[in-house]
């Protein structure tokens, strides 16, 4: 019992100090340069190959999949913008993209108002009502010849 104990403790005591090197590389944020802001989703477009990417294919990532909002009381209407930060690549022009598709039971138009081009895409959630809803993301190669990627269609949700 005495030998369990004094695991459990030098275990507490390991990870404690794992959390203070994490904060004191990052300047206190405990994750380095991560961030997840479900209002403000990072995009990166990664590939299976090398940077040339003959034959490789080349995919969408969000940070964060889903996209989850806990709504309070007197919720109000707010935007979430999506930002990419691969180069020589860029949302698909687009600034009348349909609502996102609501699953199961959710209520259409709580997603609305989308539009996307450059380094941004972005939607306004009305924050009125629970429900998921499926969204799509569109990417375009500019410069970098590996190709555009598919579709990716990630999910938000709100309580």
């Amino acid at each position: 019992m005495t030998k369990t104990i004094l695991i459990a403790a030098a275990s507490a005591v390991a990870l404690a100090s794992c959390v203070s090197v994490d904060e004191e590389k990052s300047g206190g944020g405990g994750y380095g340069s991560l961030s997840f802001d479900p209002r403000n989703p990072q995009v990166v477009v990664v590939g299976n190959g090398t940077q040339t990417c003959p034959g490789k294919k080349t995919y969408i990532v969000v940070d964060q999949e889903p996209i989850y909002f806990f709504r309070p009381g007197n919720a109000q209407a707010f935007p979430i913008i999506w930002h990419l930060k691969t180069p020589g690549y860029s949302f698909v022009q687009d600034n009348n993209i349909g609502n996102p598709t609501p699953l199961g039971n959710s209520p259409a138009g709580e997603i609305s108002g989308c539009r996307a081009g450059g380094n941004t895409m972005q939607c306004t959630n009305n924050a009125q009502r629970s429900g998921a809803w499926k969204y799509t993301l569109k990417i375009t190669d500019n410069t970098t010849a590996c190709g555009s990627p598919p579709e990716l269609d990630p999910t938000i949700g709100n309580d």
